[in-house]
């Protein structure tokens, strides 16, 4: 079996990578390579699926508003034979607080995200306690609302990316790849797990968490680890107004879904790697009592009625993390396997970047170049280089 381009990896980062290559009538056969068609480990379809444009990094900013107007127009630009593509899309915002520390950051921020064009509000705490009475002010000396920012359902915009990109003609096979074959500086084919073998012109790495594993295949080191995150579900014991998606220092958040609440905290303090413990993806032991002990004290510091609240869900994924800057990698390895791509490492924004690196890298496989949006600073030369591009402030 031969293709033009191949992806590794079918989750919302492969396929939107794949709608985007297909939509262009460009770029001939492309075939995806995914492994688990339920995505039960998938981060695609356990995100938080939050779309915000608060960032410091130009490239960010710009990202996120691209993926913000293509969210909103998702349901009549996925849909296919006059069936819209829903993915309850919410008009929510974002909230960011921070103290004393955070504030110079957190204006420097909001300055660089307005010039950009995004509507982002500074509010003290007396505005912030005026427009949201529910919030417990101690320790919050600055925040930033973006109200035009938003939520979706990751489940469906996965679905969606997929059955759009099969309706173009893209092929999902499913399937691991266990194997590539390199000679000179070109990838030549891929071995899967059933024994077949794939040759592409063009081969693109987007498997997530796993991505390490498969650049590791022709000896491409990139700084990417599974960082596992636990989301929680809960319900207030008293009423609370309408909220954005709130997130403050500690890393902790929280969104309004149905009756009740989603959040949780990025476990830092767990090891990296894989965490678990059955294959149903039940969440491991290092997680006994992590919402009682660790997520619900810090959600009362932004809430106060969220102190008597118990968690009656909780389900994991995994951060595909960018160890060297938490950025995403976009871009091949110059000299060493040219026709080689990755994109990976989204660090917790893969979900709402998804559609800015779809056409991103759409532009650069077939056209040689960043047309859309400069990403040139999001290149692998920079893990070559050791050279981080972080992002300040809350991440």
């Amino acid at each position: 079996m031969k293709f033009n381009i191949l992806i590794i990896g079918g989750g919302i980062i492969g396929a939107s990578i794949a709608y985007f290559l297909a939509e262009s009538g460009q770029a001939g056969e492309i075939g995806v390579i995914e492994p688990d068609p339920t995505y039960q480990k998938a981060a695609s379809s356990v995100g938080a699926g939050g779309v915000r444009q608060l960032f410091s990094q130009p490239e960010n900013i710009e990202m996120s508003k691209f993926s913000l107007d293509f969210y909103k127009s998702f349901p009549n630009r996925m849909g296919i034979n006059g069936t819209l593509a829903n993915i309850d899309f919410s008009q929510c915002g974002y909230l960011f607080l921070v103290g004393e520390r955070g504030a110079r950051q957190l204006k420097a921020n909001q300055q660089r995200q307005t010039a950009l064009g995004v509507n982002a509000v500074l509010l003290n705490p007396d505005e912030l306690g005026n427009r949201f009475p529910s919030l417990g002010l101690g320790g919050v000396a600055l925040a930033c609302f973006s109200p035009e920012d938003g939520t979706l359902n990751t489940t469906l915009a996965l679905n969606g990316f997929r059955q759009k990109a099969a309706s173009l003609g893209v092929q999902f096979i499913t399937n691991k790849v266990v194997g590539l074959s390199k000679s000179s500086s070109q990838v030549e084919a891929a071995e899967l797990a059933s024994g077949q073998t794939i040759k592409a012109d063009i081969f693109i790495n987007a498997a997530g968490a796993w991505a390490s594993e498969v650049s590791a295949l022709i000896d491409m080191p990139l700084p990417i680890q599974p960082l596992c995150r636990v989301k929680h579900y809960w319900e207030a014991t008293s009423p609370i107004e309408p909220t954005p998606l709130i997130k403050d220092e500690s890393g902790v958040f929280f969104r309004q879904e149905g009756k009740g609440y989603v959040g949780g905290r990025p476990s830092w303090e767990v090891p990296p790697g894989f965490h678990f413990r059955e294959q149903n993806g039940e969440i491991s032991h290092y997680f006994d009592g992590y919402f009682e002990q660790t997520v619900r004290p810090l959600l009362s510091n932004i809430v106060p009625a969220f102190k008597t609240v118990h968690s009656p869900r909780a389900w994991t994924g995994h951060y595909a993390q960018n160890e060297l800057d938490g950025n995403m990698i976009l871009g091949n390895w110059p000299q060493q396997a040219e026709n080689f791509f990755v994109a990976c490492g989204f660090s917790g924004h893969g979900v709402m970047h998804a559609p800015a690196v779809g056409m991103a890298m759409a532009e650069l496989v077939l056209n040689g170049r960043f047309a859309t949006i400069d990403l040139s600073r999001m290149s692998y030369q920079r893990v070559i280089d050791n050279n981080p591009y972080p992002e300040q402030g809350i991440i």
